[in-house]
């Protein structure tokens, strides 16, 4: 039997899930990381070579992990820093050492960067162009996608096994498609934010950038919270918000998790938080503040600027507004992408248990893609027996942050820290001081108004959490992670890559966060028996 869920490679190669745990976090079930592994390596590749970094020959998928740019350790995404220090080293204002530093806090003593300019007249040629169409050719594809999703989920879309591979087939090239342009966005918004601390700094105002790329109004996110605050007004019905974004679930990235569409529940639950909610508390309201503090934010830093940074200034921000909120729309297609191919896996499923050949439909996701769609296991039952207790016994494991070579996994137990200190990086301005809720999955029915969210990482399924919130503490993430780009655009405190904020503090802790300096102050400590 194979074991899909963990790769080894060369004792010398780094890797980290500093930088993957946002987009995957946790262990991933066989049908779930292999839907992304390879898609993902040829998305990522096309994006370097469409920057110019990367020759066309490159865009492959190598048999060697330690030439790869992620792979799955111990049942979780890991990215490859080896790789992508070659990357950063082709390309002009930046380096393997700088990227390694941005991820991981430092660059390890015994490396030695090999810069080379030898790819810059290709980037010069390639990346303008490329950057450029880059706002048309997302919105393109996300209504693509969108289009394709509403097909593939609707009732009857998928009518029998053999329409279900093929759409699974279709699935994992759109999200290859989307990943490239995607990456690239990811890519520019580092550093473009770069370039954003860098002005502030200048004008004598340090810790103003998150302020500089809030109230843009074109957050993905944004819209959703704004459409369900509808439904919790009558304006908009529970099955025309699912109709739009039944696509997103907790832990989307996952195939097996249950979509919005699937089980509704959150959502109207939700709603009926929102019932409750002043109209102050609106989306819409709550966007109006947010465009009044970046404009007073650029008032600020343009006063402490002369003309020729003042021109500079005018035109970075013209580019960040243009280009940061692409990020989440480029997320909501490859979301959809992977929403279709749970559709695919729940009919591949529940054929699979009819002809007897797994003993339940939920089998499917301990099989791979390339077997679900091609050719089963000779034991189909004792291979997934096999991969599901592997999948168990990963769940119970926790990785440190960057290895070389092979990690030391600890149990979760012992990775507890129950008097450590929490802090983070200060990505939403504001003081907040509220009873804090810590969430493992994007459970709507746990959170209550005014609540401090503490979770490991958020994807788009819980953005419509933040309305409730009164501040957020994120484990996992920097500046531009989702979790921060929709703190920012509802107006409340954020404080993110704590690392250990879900494990020191408890629900029902009383907090006060700071997210302009990413303090996290514990005021009073709950008791467990009596916590809620």
């Amino acid at each position: 039997m194979t074991n899909p869920l963990h790769d080894v490679g060369s004792p010398e190669t780094a890797w980290t899930t500093v930088n993957t745990r946002e987009n995957f976090p946790g262990v991933a079930t066989p049908l779930g990381w292999t839907f992304w592994r390879d898609p993902l390596e040829r998305g990522m590749k096309q994006a370097f070579c469409e920057l110019g970094v990367l020759p066309s020959r490159e865009v492959t998928v190598r048999d060697s992990i330690d030439e790869r740019f992620s792979a799955a350790v111990y049942g979780r995404f890991a990215a490859n820093i080896d790789c992508l220090r070659r990357a950063a080293d082709l390309m002009p204002g930046t380096s393997g050492d700088a990227l390694e530093e941005q991820l991981l806090g430092s660059v390890r003593p015994d490396v030695r960067g090999s810069q080379s300019k030898r790819r810059y007249p290709i980037v010069a040629c390639k990346m303008p162009w490329n950057v450029v169409r880059l706002p048309k050719r997302i919105h393109r594809l996300r209504a693509e996608t969108d289009q394709w999703w509403r097909t593939v989920t609707a009732p009857g879309g998928i009518p029998d096994a053999a329409t279900a591979r093929s759409v699974m087939i279709d699935a994992a090239r759109r999200f290859e498609r989307v990943m490239c342009p995607h990456s690239i966005v990811t890519l520019l918004g580092t550093g473009i934010f770069d370039e954003i601390s860098k002005i502030a700094d200048s004008s004598g105002n340090p810790g103003i950038a998150t302020s500089l790329i809030t109230g843009f109004g074109d957050v993905e996110e944004a819209k959703s919270a704004n459409e369900l605050w509808e439904v919790s007004r009558g304006v908009l019905s529970l099955e025309d918000f699912l109709e739009r974004h039944g696509y997103h679930a907790p832990v989307e990235a996952e195939i097996s998790s249950r979509s919005w569409r699937e089980d509704p529940t959150p959502v109207r639950r939700l709603a009926e938080t929102y019932d409750g909610l002043a109209d102050s508390s609106s989306p819409t309201a709550r966007a109006s503040r947010q465009v009044q503090e970046r404009e007073e934010a650029e008032r600020r830093v343009f006063a402490g600027l002369g003309a020729l940074g003042r021109l500079r200034a005018s035109l970075v921000l013209k580019i960040a507004k243009r280009y940061i909120p692409l990020r989440e729309v480029g997320k909501a297609a490859f979301v959809q992408t992977i929403d279709g191919a749970r559709a695919a896996a729940r009919v591949i499923g529940a054929d699979l248990e009819a002809r007897g050949m797994v003993s339940s439909a939920d089998d499917v996701y301990y099989l791979t893609v390339d077997e679900v769609i091609r050719e089963l296991p000779n034991d189909v039952e004792a291979v997934v027996q096999q991969r599901r207790a592997i999948y168990d016994e990963y769940r119970q494991l926790t990785l440190p942050d960057q290895w070389v070579g092979s990690p030391t996994p600890v149990s979760n137990r012992a990775a507890e820290e129950p008097d450590s200190e929490v802090s983070g990086m200060p990505v939403s301005p504001g003081v907040v001081e509220g009873k804090a809720r810590v969430i493992h999955d994007a459970d709507a029915t746990e959170l209550e108004d005014g609540e401090v969210l503490v979770c490991a990482t958020t994807d788009p399924s819980w953005a419509s959490l933040f309305l409730v919130a009164s501040a957020v503490v994120i484990d996992i993430g920097g500046p531009l992670s989702h979790g921060a780009i929709v703190a920012r655009e509802m107006g409340i405190p954020c404080v993110i890559n704590t690392g250990n904020g879900t494990r020191v503090i408890k629900t029902g802790d009383k907090l006060r966060v700071n997210g302009s300096d990413g303090a996290i102050e514990l005021l009073e400590h709950t008791d467990a028996a009596s916590a809620p």
